[in-house]
């Protein structure tokens, strides 16, 4: 497996990877409608300080994660997910960590950061597993339809 730059002929294949509203929000936020639309994420994609990163391996894409330029030394984790097909096998863990890799090698970062909804449970743990702190900033929720969501802000030193 192996992370590689986002094609737009992976946009359909990871659309599809959210069931319902609530996996939607979770994943992206407000920034995509739903249903997801293919099209919005290809949009998305031609955004400057932004960069889309698939994991793959020869025949799937196993993973998707969006890096945010955040300023010459902060680069943001957004928009995190693996294909149903393969949760539960350390995708996540291996999408996050090859990013970081990946980020490590561009010499000029020295924190990255990122946000987690705190009813994500998986991906906090993900996340700390990997060395992420949580970290007293804004914004602590985001809300939807009038509901708040909390969130936790967390970072890593490079």
């Amino acid at each position: 497996m192996y992370l590689r730059q986002f094609s737009e002929h992976d946009a359909p294949e990871i659309s599809s990877w959210f069931s319902s509203r609530e996996e939607s929000l979770l994943w992206g936020g407000r920034v995509f409608s739903w249903p997801i639309e293919t099209a919005e994420i290809i949009k998305r994609s031609h955004q400057k300080d932004i960069e889309f990163l698939t994991l793959s391996n020869s025949s799937d894409v196993l993973g998707f994660i969006e890096l945010q330029h955040v300023s010459p030394d902060e680069m943001r984790l957004c928009r995190v997910a693996v294909s149903p097909k393969f949760r539960g096998q350390g995708m996540g863990k291996a999408l996050v960590s090859l990013s970081l890799e990946e980020i490590k090698k561009r010499k000029q970062y020295q924190v990255v950061t990122l946000a987690v909804f705190t009813k994500n449970k998986t991906a906090r743990k993900c996340y700390k597993s990997l060395g992420f702190v949580a970290v007293d900033k804004g914004p602590k929720f985001k809300e939807f339809s009038g509901e708040r969501w909390p969130l936790v802000q967390m970072e890593t030193a490079l």
